[in-house]
C-alpha cells in the first residue's frame, strides 16, 4: 500500500508490473511480521501481570484520591530542577512512599521557545527511547523539549512487578507522571517558555491526554498509538491470552477507561493509530476521540523504531499550536 511520510493514501492503486507486486508482497510481509510482534507482546505482557493485579474485583482504589496524595518531594528536589540540560532526578512522594524517577532536558539558547512535553510508552527501554528518535530531527521553529519518566520504570522488570502491582499502583504510574509534567510545564513556563505542547506514545498518549483534562493550560495534546481507553487493551490482552477477567467489562471500564477524564477542546487534540497497531487498532479506538485520527501506517511496537510518521504528526500539531494561542494567554 503506498504510503507518504507514512500517512496512507487509500486511493492510490498499486503498480501492474512484476517489481510492483514484489513491493506488494514485501510490504504484505513486513506488515504482518510487524503485527505479529504486536500480539506477541501483547500476550507476553498479559501474562506478565502480576497475580495480584488480577484481583481486580477487590480494588478499592479511587484515582483522584491517588492524584491528591501524589506530589513532588520538595525536600529531595529543589526548586527549578528540571530547568537545565540533561538528565534531571526528581522524587515524588505517594503518602509515605517516595518514588524515584527522572526527566531528560533538551534546552533551547532562546529561554522563550515553546516547550514540548514528551511521554514514552509502557515498559519502553529505555525510556526516552522514541523521544530521542523523534527529536533527532528538531522542528523548524526553536523549541525546548522534555521527557517524561514515568514512576516505577528504573528498571526493565519495574514496570510489571512495581506498576501493574495492583490498581492503585496503575493509578500511582500515572499520577506520578502527571505530577512531573506539571512540575516541568510550571519551571519552564515561570523561566519564559511562550506555551506548551504536551505528547506521548502508548501508554504516554493515556497520560497526555489526563494530563489536558485535568490540567488544560496546553495549546495542544497529541496522543500517538494510543487512547484512553486502556480497559480495551486488557481486556484484548485478556482474550489473546486465554483468560477470562473477574470482573465484567462494565466494572472494568469503571476502572480503566479514562475517557471521561480525558475531556479537552476538540481541537487542539491531534491523534495518530497505526492501523496495523494491535494493541490501539482504529476499529477499536478511534471512537474514544472527539475527532478522527490520523491514520498511519504502522504496528505498534514497530512505530517506536520507524517514528519518521509520528514526527511529521507531532511537528504539524506544534506548527499548528505556533498560531493558535489559549485565549488566556
Amino acid at each position: 500500500m503506498p504510503t507518504d511520510g507514512g500517512i496512507i493514501h487509500l486511493n492510490t492503486p498499486a503498480g501492474s508490473s512484476g517489481a510492483g507486486r514484489d513491493v506488494t508482497q514485501v510490504t504484505t510481509r513486513k506488515d504482518n511480521f510487524a503485527a505479529g510482534v504486536d500480539r506477541l507482546l501483547m500476550r507476553s505482557f498479559h501474562r506478565r501481570m502480576p497475580a495480584s493485579f488480577r484481583e481486580l474485583h477487590d480494588e478499592r482504589a479511587s484515582f483522584d484520591d491517588v492524584l491528591a496524595v501524589t506530589a513532588i518531594d520538595r525536600r529531595r528536589t529543589p526548586a527549578d530542577s528540571v530547568y537545565a540540560p540533561g538528565m534531571r532526578t526528581v522524587w515524588l512522594r505517594s503518602g509515605d512512599e517516595s518514588i524515584l524517577s527522572h526527566v531528560r532536558v533538551r534546552l533551547s539558547p532562546d529561554p522563550t521557545a515553546p516547550l514540548v512535553i514528551f511521554h514514552h510508552g509502557f515498559s519502553e527501554m529505555p525510556w526516552y527511547n522514541s523521544w530521542q528518535r523523534i527529536f533527532r530531527q528538531m522542528p523548524g521553529i526553536p523549541v525546548s523539549t522534555v521527557c517524561i519518566q514515568a514512576p516505577f520504570h528504573n528498571h526493565w522488570r519495574e514496570p510489571f512487578r512495581e506498576a501493574f502491582r495492583s490498581m492503585r499502583r496503575v493509578y500511582q504510574t500515572f499520577a506520578g507522571s502527571i505530577r512531573l509534567i506539571e512540575l516541568v510545564q510550571r519551571q519552564f513556563e515561570a523561566n519564559g517558555a511562550a506555551w506548551t505542547v504536551v505528547a506521548g506514545v502508548s501508554w504516554g498518549g493515556v497520560t497526555s491526554m489526563l494530563y489536558a483534562g485535568q490540567f488544560g493550560g496546553v495549546r495542544a495534546v497529541v496522543p500517538m498509538l494510543s487512547s484512553p481507553n486502556l480497559a480495551q487493551v486488557v481486556r484484548d490482552g485478556a482474550a489473546l491470552a486465554g483468560e477470562t477477567l473477574p470482573i465484567s467489562a462494565a466494572e472494568l471500564d469503571e476502572l480503566l477507561d479514562f475517557t471521561p477524564r480525558c475531556t479537552y477542546d476538540p481541537d487542539r487534540v491531534f491523534p495518530l493509530l497505526g492501523d496495523t497497531d494491535f494493541f490501539f487498532s482504529p476499529d477499536r479506538h478511534a471512537a474514544n476521540y472527539a475527532a478522527d485520527p490520523v491514520v498511519v501506517h504502522r504496528a505498534h511496537v514497530s512505530a517506536l523504531y520507524g517514528v519518521s510518521p509520528l514526527r511529521a504528526h507531532l511537528y504539524d500539531a506544534l506548527a499548528w499550536a505556533e498560531t493558535h494561542p489559549l485565549r488566556d494567554e
